[in-house]
């Protein structure tokens, strides 16, 4: 399997036990290019879980916390982040302008920040729930090109957000790294247990635009975990290639 498309798969380490965790990345070894680090797995096991990543496998590590504080408290979690050496870190565009920037400016190492726009679990009835305007609501891809547009200017890496916001995004921000979850695979045998709303292929997502695609419930509840993220790499090998035209997957 090409290393390059390899890197661009993102495998949450969806639970609270660090053992566990650590199975994940030892049976995932080679076919995942970064391991996420959500917020189960590090209030549970706290640094560890990252130093478990970085002893079992040669991936990157991606703490996914979506930041959402004050200016001062996001960049000192940032700088601790730094320390950490994780290579990725989330804080959310609704902490506002002021501790996105500082976000940005705290990232040491080489740290990539990328800002959450809008959660692949919300649908836009939430989004009225929670004061959305009902013209934002309507049109999750302008609410989301909004937050987009405000973490360029703030100095982020990148951006995650749902592949069905993407092309808007990819189109007017091409340098900004995009994630994207909720990725569902269409010839999936297996039913999920499933709270994300705005999902996409694999192929549909790597053609919107997508850098990374993160894939958890499809590869973790599988029979064949193994057999299914390799034929989850083979759908994006074969997406970016078309996306490219022909030429190589940029490293």
């Amino acid at each position: 399997m090409d290393e390059r498309v390899v890197s661009r798969l993102i495998f949450p380490l969806d639970t609270g036990d660090l053992s566990e965790a650590r199975r994940w990345v030892r049976r995932l070894s080679g076919l995942v290019g970064v391991f996420k680090v959500g917020l189960e797995l590090f209030t549970s096991a706290g640094p560890a879980a990252v130093e478990m990543v970085r002893e079992e496998s040669q991936a990157e590590v991606f703490l996914d916390l979506k930041l959402n504080d004050i200016p001062a408290t996001v960049a000192g979690a940032v700088r601790a982040a730094s320390r950490l050496g994780v290579d990725f870190l989330t804080v959310h565009m609704l902490a506002g302008r002021w501790a996105v920037r500082e976000a940005a400016r705290a990232a040491e190492g080489g740290l990539r920040i990328l800002a959450v726009t809008i959660l692949t679990s919300l649908s836009r009835a939430d989004l009225m729930e929670v004061g959305y305007s009902p013209e934002l609501s309507r049109d999750l891809s302008e609410a989301a090109l909004r937050l987009a547009s405000l973490a360029y200017r703030c100095g982020v890496h990148g951006v995650v957000c749902s592949a069905k916001e993407l092309p808007r995004i990819r189109e007017a921000f091409p340098h900004l790294l995009t994630v994207v979850p909720g990725v569902r695979p269409e010839w999936l045998e297996e039913e999920l247990a499933d709270d994300q709303k705005r999902i996409a292929s694999p192929g549909e997502a790597i053609r919107a635009g997508a850098d990374y695609l993160v894939v958890g419930r499809p590869i973790r509840e599988a029979r064949d975990p193994r057999a299914v993220a390799e034929r989850i790499l083979a759908e994006m090998a074969q997406a970016f290639e078309e996306r490219y035209r022909g030429c190589n997957v940029p490293e």
